[in-house]
């Protein structure tokens, strides 16, 4: 008689839900000083060389840092799966589920960024240091009578502690930092005032561009916000056009200019060059701009920089044979499609100033690949009328 052996599973018990702490944020800082920073340790190179015990304070000390540290959890999820975990011992799907702590992963991404950004405001913000409190005078008979102990000495003077510009700032901005992408923001709201912040509330999280951010800490930028106008350098690229037309108001441009510096990213342009340079820009053709804003307008500083790099790196001829009167479509199509395959500029000027070269250069490359045409292209191009020029 054959027997038939028959494999039977056994039942896996599922693990019991895991207990939320009493003190859930106490849970999270004692996680994140000792779990989370061997992680960060072995996954991040530029902690090899730092103490594990003082990698939390190392990196919630440094945005940048903390800024790679967020990459690096939301990059590799399953280093963070023993710590990062539900009741249920999985990792959350989205940033809104509970964790076991008791906590949602939003919530403990806010409280990580503003305890680094309480760190770098009181570090950047220091306390002004007071003159010693100076004591009172006693008289001669009443410093005798304390030597004998037949007065008792006065109370010691102590001054009452004040925050500092540091607290200050954090105390106006606590509500506000809530997100990652505020990390690397925080060199740039230490420059704000406490004013400026309760006065924006929650509109100051519509600005994500660091260098937007420190332009608010200017005052008249700062006034002007105060007083519900939005500043010249804040605007988008449609400020620059004049009401009537599709054309450049070349006032406004030179303002923008102004405000920008525009001068110091261009050597050798002096006030009499940069006259020009603006009379020249402002008469771009307007099929040029409309095939232009959509990939850049959102932002006047940054289509006012693309405009000015492309006429020191062309020339004032071939910018008007390019983007003048006779606007070479074809071209500056190419232009467009290059700025639209590339993720939004920023940096410093000078670094959005070097990637927009970087992006001219290649433009060719856009609108043909081939060696002969490019050639050809150029040459069409170089005997475009130029209506700038005078005959010889």
């Amino acid at each position: 008689m054959d027997k038939t052996m028959s494999a039977v599973a056994t039942p896996t018990l599922a693990l019991p839900s895991l207990v939320p702490p009493a003190q859930p944020v106490e849970t999270i800082r004692g996680l994140l000083r000792r779990e989370v920073a061997a992680i960060l340790k072995d996954a991040m190179p530029v902690l090899a060389l730092v103490p594990e015990e003082k990698v939390y304070d190392h990196v919630m000390a440094d945005p940048i840092l903390l800024e790679q540290a967020f990459r690096v959890m939301r990059g590799n999820p399953e280093l963070f799966k023993d710590v990062l975990t539900t009741p249920q011992r999985q990792l959350p799907a989205s940033d809104e589920d509970p964790l076991w702590c008791g906590r949602t992963l939003s919530e403990v991404v806010a409280l990580v960024v503003r305890a680094c950004a309480r760190r770098y405001f009181k570090q950047r913000l220091k306390s002004p240091k007071f003159r010693p409190i100076r004591k009172p005078q006693i008289s001669f008979w009443r410093s005798l009578g304390q030597i004998l102990g037949l007065v008792d000495p006065p109370a010691p003077v102590r001054r009452k502690p004040q925050p500092s510009a540091g607290d200050k700032l954090y105390a106006a901005m606590r509500d506000l930092l809530r997100y990652e992408w505020q990390v690397p923001l925080i060199p740039a709201y230490s420059t704000l005032s406490p004013q400026l912040v309760n006065s924006l509330g929650e509109k100051l999280l519509e600005f994500r561009d660091p260098l937007k951010v420190q332009l608010l800490s200017d005052y008249a930028t700062e006034s002007a916000l105060v007083d519900g106008k939005l500043p010249l350098l804040l605007s988008d690229a449609h400020r620059l056009m004049t009401a009537a037309s599709d054309n450049i108001n070349a006032e406004v441009l030179w303002n923008v200019c102004q405000k920008m510096r525009m001068a110091a990213l261009f050597p050798g342009h002096d006030t009499a060059e940069m006259r020009k340079a603006v009379s020249l820009v402002a008469a771009t053709n307007p099929a040029a701009l409309k095939l232009l804003l959509p990939v850049l307008g959102d932002d006047i500083r940054k289509f006012t920089l693309y405009l000015f790099t492309v006429y020191g790196k062309f020339g004032p001829a071939r910018y008007r044979q390019v983007l003048g009167a006779q606007c070479q479509t074809w071209v500056v199509e190419g232009m467009a499609k290059r700025v639209a395959k590339e993720p939004t500029l920023v940096g410093t000027h000078e670094e959005m100033k070097r990637t927009i070269e970087t992006w001219l250069d290649s433009t060719l490359e856009t609108v043909t690949t081939d060696e002969g045409q490019k050639t050809e292209m150029l040459g069409a191009l170089d005997e475009v009328k130029d209506k700038g020029s005078k005959p010889a």
